[in-house]
């Protein structure tokens, strides 16, 4: 974490204001690798339609010189986009279209470094405390990629770091005061029309799901005779940890400002969300939330509050069918995670130093997939199990090193930080909390998008304080507010 200089980008010998011609002289790379990128994903997609090219490049020139202008829009467009991915699995739409996502995290990356420079951090800034662990983590597991080689290597890397570049991202075009509020917003609405879908899923019945075209037992699943809603999401397992992650992260935020609207129409809508996190009956979300929860609790006194959501989870509970209730609390599939653990010991001591990054779980199964392989694949269902299987011991304390530097990162920002930005960071500090207990149960960095949103909010946090356009005031504070006040949260948007 690094304290606000009080300097602004446009203080650093630009006098340009931006759409200015000069300043999309360096944006014009960008226009032709992406524009190029698209038309072939649309002749790819739907044949040689010059038709559908010559609409599509104005649309795409248009966007990505609005993203140029200040690439915090798409920021703010993944992160409203991600939890709808799933969709694609019954959109019938070419194969080519599901890198939409990767697509637009390049563009917008390519566009930060174009942008003019009132939409840029300032210059010589200390590097957040957790870049340098990080950094410790990916090397290792690069020279384990240059070791294992081939696909698994690409894939592997791809799928625990590529997401990273969205802290890199905000890190050189931090969000301004009103952008982060709108990154909440944009949380708060996500999960709540996901939640609602995923009742919706409940009462339709899983016959009706399978009409819609998503398939029996890779996204369609059951818990006993119970189906798991998953809502907008490829399975249950990223609705559940999205529920999570959403609660932790708004909750702070909407008991703090409660007379705004808008957090007080998700207060409201709390207990939708819980209701609907139960149906997915995924007991790493279960473990994370009751985790960050506590960890709230004991943060401040403000947040003692949030029991309060625990007698309506019990009451949600006491509504659900018994059969749900009874799967949802089962011990035995935690039994048969131990069991299956203890019996992949051995395995650890004959690779002390790794079997190599991509050994285990999704890397594993996408990589055996590509290359038509059928290879049995260990599937850890432990992210701290599967780092040290790949990587070994160095490779679980570099990751251990991390997630510790990054907790009190965000910790101690909100310590410093004050108003909204002091209870976001308390908010990405449970979610951090709750992602290292999922860690347990899951291979959560390994769950799309929870990796999207963990990179970015840690990244959000990083940069708070750090002026990135011409109308915000230095954040300086006094010692009579180093501790933050609830009543200090200037309103940027009316609702």
């Amino acid at each position: 974490m690094h304290y606000p200089s009080g300097r602004s980008g446009a203080g650093r010998g630009s006098t340009r204001r931006p759409g200015r011609p000069l300043e999309w002289l360096p944006a014009i790379p960008t226009l032709v690798i992406v524009d190029a990128a698209v038309v072939l994903l649309v002749v790819r997609g739907v044949g040689i339609n010059m038709l559908a090219v010559l609409v599509a490049t104005p649309i795409v020139v248009g966007c990505i010189m609005a993203l140029v202008q200040r690439p915090q829009r798409g920021v703010l467009l993944v992160a409203a986009l991600v939890p709808f991915n799933g969709l694609l699995l019954i959109a019938r739409l070419p194969s080519a279209i599901s890198a939409w996502k990767e697509t637009l995290v390049v563009a917008t990356l390519l566009a930060s470094f174009c942008s003019p420079a009132e939409a840029r951090g300032p210059s010589h800034r200390p590097l957040p405390g957790w870049a340098v662990p990080l950094a410790a983590f990916f090397g290792l597991a690069l020279m384990s990629g240059v070791y294992v080689g081939g696909v698994t290597a690409i894939v592997a890397l791809k799928i625990g770091f590529f997401y990273v570049i969205l802290a890199l991202i905000v890190w050189l075009c931090p969000l301004s005061d009103l952008e982060r509020d709108r990154l909440v917003t944009i949380i708060m609405v996500t999960a709540v029309v996901t939640a609602l879908i995923g009742i919706v899923q409940q009462i339709a019945g899983p016959e009706w799901l399978h009409a819609l075209g998503w398939e029996w037992n890779t996204t369609i699943r059951f818990a006993g005779s119970n189906l798991r809603s998953f809502s907008t999401f490829n399975q249950p397992f990223p609705f559940g940890m999205f529920l999570m992650f959403a609660l932790l992260v708004a909750l702070p935020v909407s008991l703090a400002e409660s007379r705004r609207l808008r957090n007080r129409l998700f207060l409201w809508s709390t207990p939708v969300l819980l209701i609907a996190l139960a149906t997915t009956i995924v007991r790493g979300a279960y473990m994370g939330l009751a985790a960050g929860l506590l960890f709230l609790g004991l943060r401040r006194r403000k947040y003692w509050v949030l029991v309060a959501p625990l007698p309506l989870a019990l009451a949600a509970m006491l509504l659900l069918p018994k059969n749900l209730v009874a799967t949802a609390l089962s011990s035995s599939s935690g039994q048969q995670r131990v069991t299956q653990w203890s019996e992949w010991i051995p395995r650890l001591l004959s690779h002390p130093f790794g079997a190599g990054i991509g050994a285990t779980g999704s890397a594993a199964e996408k990589a055996s997939r590509i290359a038509g392989t059928t290879a049995a694949q260990i599937q850890p269902d432990n992210y701290f199990y599967k780092t040290i299987y790949e990587l070994g011991v160095i490779g679980l304390w570099t990751f251990v090193v991390f997630l510790v530097v990054a907790f009190l990162s965000t910790y101690r920002a909100g310590d410093y930080l004050k108003g909204r930005d002091a209870l976001l960071a308390d908010g990405v500090a449970a979610s951090i909390v709750a992602a290292t207990t999922a860690c347990f149960v899951a291979t959560y960095f390994e769950i799309f998008p929870m990796d999207v949103y963990f990179w970015l909010l840690l990244g959000v946090v990083a940069e708070c304080g750090t002026r990135s356009d011409s109308t915000r005031q230095p954040s300086v504070r006094t010692e009579q507010e180093s501790q933050p006040t609830f009543a200090n949260c200037s309103t940027p948007s009316p609702v």
